[in-house]
């Protein structure tokens, strides 16, 4: 068994995966990938917490006469919830927003919702326990990520004022976009966890998939998670601020948690995985 301290820390497995790791085993190893999806979930699950608590703030309502400049898209249309403008770095010639001039792309939403696409990765690790192992490197980075942006979205809210950009949308489209803001309040800005999270989910499923010599899918994988990103903005969900350190997040928990944990268990044989901790 490797000494503790030569360990990665991405390849460190948390105790509080132990009852998840003694059911790995249950219903011919399909079990495991479920409870723990459905425990990193509740791990990361105050995102909805601090977003609620930065909607619910107290504020004044903007002015009637900020709602008639916005054609002019050189006013913000924020209220005082926000503690820094993300947009207010990006204006072009004229001082109008390039976060306001980004085109609505209605149909586009349908890659910003394939994220929960991602949510099923764990589904394509090796059913054994080198593959378990594997998918808590994920699990792991992917909760470190989010408790890296959780600080941020409480300290420096800022409010996504780009919803009215959308306007009045109708059929499927228009009830896709109700739905979704009805469970997303438009907080939660930078980093973008949408594409943090589904960076460190794509590299580990293009992993697995390549393990399993799914070329062609990595292939595609690729091209479809720049859709996601781009995505964020087409949609009215999220600032270029907010893209640009999402990408840096993802990939900073990738090479700083995820590439280390790998290459350590690649070269370490079966038995000597550092599984102890988990019973």
């Amino acid at each position: 068994m490797a000494d503790h301290a030569t360990i990665p820390f991405g390849a460190r497995f948390w105790q509080l995966w132990r009852p998840v790791w003694r059911l790995r085993h249950k219903a011919n190893g399909l079990l495991f990938p479920a409870l723990l999806l459905f425990w990193v979930l509740l791990l990361i699950s105050p995102y909805i917490v601090i977003n609620r608590i930065a909607a619910w703030a107290d504020h004044t309502p903007i002015s009637a006469e900020t709602v008639t400049q916005r054609d002019t898209l050189k006013v913000s249309q924020q209220d005082e919830r926000t503690a820094w403008d993300p947009k207010s770095l990006f204006k072009d010639s004229e001082g109008r927003f390039l976060d306001y001039k980004i085109p609505v792309v209605d149909w586009s939403i349908w890659f910003y919702l394939s994220l929960f696409g991602y949510y099923c990765a764990f589904f394509a690790a090796q059913k054994t326990d080198r593959g378990r192992a594997e998918s808590l490197v994920m699990a792991q980075a992917w909760v470190v990520s989010c408790w890296i942006a959780y600080p941020i979205f409480a300290v420096l809210p800022a409010d996504i004022d780009l919803r009215w950009q959308l306007g009045e949308m109708q059929g499927l489209y228009g009830f896709l976009y109700k739905a979704f803001h009805a469970l997303d309040e438009p907080f939660n800005a930078w980093p973008c966890l949408h594409i943090a999270q589904s960076f460190v989910m794509a590299s580990a499923l293009a992993r697995w998939w390549l393990q399993r010599k799914w070329t062609v899918a990595v292939w595609l994988l690729w091209p479809a998670w720049l859709g996601l990103c781009i995505s964020v903005m087409t949609t009215k969900q999220h600032f270029i601020w907010d893209s640009i350190t999402g990408t840096l997040l993802g990939v900073g928990v990738w090479a700083w948690m995820m590439r280390p944990g790998y290459r350590y268990l690649d070269r370490t044989a079966d038995d000597e995985l550092p599984l102890a901790k988990l019973g």
